[in-house]
C-alpha cells in the first residue's frame, strides 16, 4: 500500500472542488429528468381528459409530436402542455 501525504489546505481545496462537481452533476440530472418527462397513451388521455381515439386522431393529423419504441407510443409532456396552451388560446 502506498501512502501519499498532502497539506491540509490542498486536501480541503480538493474536497471543495469535488463537492462543486458533484453538485453540478446532480443539478444536471434533475433538470434533465424534469425536461424529458415522457407519457404513454393512457397517461395523455387521462391528462387531457380525451379518449384514445381522439388522441390517435391528433397524432395522425400531426398536431401532437410523438415517439415510438417498438409498438408503444410516447409523448413528451412539454409537447402536450404546449398543445393544450395553444388549443385553449384558440378556443377563447
Amino acid at each position: 500500500m502506498e501512502i501519499v501525504n498532502i497539506e491540509a489546505s490542498a486536501f480541503i481545496e480538493m474536497n471543495n472542488i469535488l463537492f462543486k462537481i458533484e453538485k453540478q452533476l446532480k443539478g444536471l440530472n434533475s433538470s434533465k429528468s424534469e425536461l424529458n418527462e415522457w407519457l404513454d397513451n393512457q397517461d395523455v388521455c387521462i391528462f387531457m381528459n380525451i379518449s384514445d381515439r381522439k388522441l390517435l386522431s391528433l397524432r395522425q393529423k400531426g398536431l401532437i409530436p410523438f415517439s415510438r419504441i417498438d409498438r408503444k407510443v410516447y409523448y413528451n409532456k412539454e409537447d402536450i402542455l404546449n398543445y393544450m396552451r395553444n388549443n385553449l388560446k384558440n378556443t377563447y
